[in-house]
């Protein structure tokens, strides 16, 4: 774990946020399938946040129940700072996922990749199962990964890619797909990346 804090936080001390390759502007997809299925009064945690304009987006269209859950402090402080006095509204934690524990159960479960990081079948059943226990019944769980035919590596790190029947099938019968589609993500630097996008529901 120790080895995982260093890898992110030298990333968001050293790097410019602006240039990173997962870097928006505006939180595309993650932002309106959240506006299309949850009120603003839902519970949502946004798993590895970074410095997303996620929760930005969010709390400009009043949602008032947020998370961020993000190993790198670094990344936090950042955050807080750009929020400002918004930064009070929000609940920060600042742990690994494979650690997290909350008195809280979520409406909905945001992932824009960090899941395809977990290359190692037990920390990804780990995963699966604090989702488990931390998404309400009827919850709904939004996960971004890589796609077959996007990146292979990301930061310097292996990851995996994920396809519908990949993640449907790892996922089980405790979810339903909802839906899903797949973007073309602008790197900074101009190159770009496949994504896909997957929205489940627990049963």
């Amino acid at each position: 774990m120790t080895d995982t804090l260093s890898h992110w936080d030298k990333v968001y001390q050293s790097k410019d946020h602006a240039q990173v390759s997962w870097h928006q502007d505006h939180a595309t997809l993650s932002f309106d399938w959240i506006l299309a299925y949850t009120n603003k009064n839902a519970n949502i945690i946004d798993v590895g946040s970074g410095v997303s304009i996620l929760a930005d987006n969010l709390l400009d269209e009043g949602y008032a129940n947020l998370s961020l859950l993000e190993l790198s402090f670094t990344a936090i402080q950042t955050t807080q700072e750009r929020l400002k006095s918004d930064a009070n509204k929000v609940n920060f934690y600042n742990e690994n996922i494979l650690n997290f524990q909350s008195d809280t159960q979520f409406d909905l479960w945001h992932d824009r990749a960090v899941f395809h990081f977990l290359t190692d079948e037990e920390d990804r059943q780990t995963y699966l199962n604090k989702l488990n226990q931390y998404l309400k019944p009827q919850g709904y769980f939004l996960l971004a990964t890589f796609a077959p035919t996007g990146p292979k590596q990301c930061s310097e790190l292996a990851i995996v890619q994920y396809d519908k029947d990949k993640i449907t099938q790892l996922l089980g019968k405790k979810f339903n797909l909802i839906k899903t589609t797949s973007e073309t993500h602008l790197h900074p630097n101009g190159s770009t990346q496949d994504f896909n996008y997957f929205l489940f529901q627990k049963i």
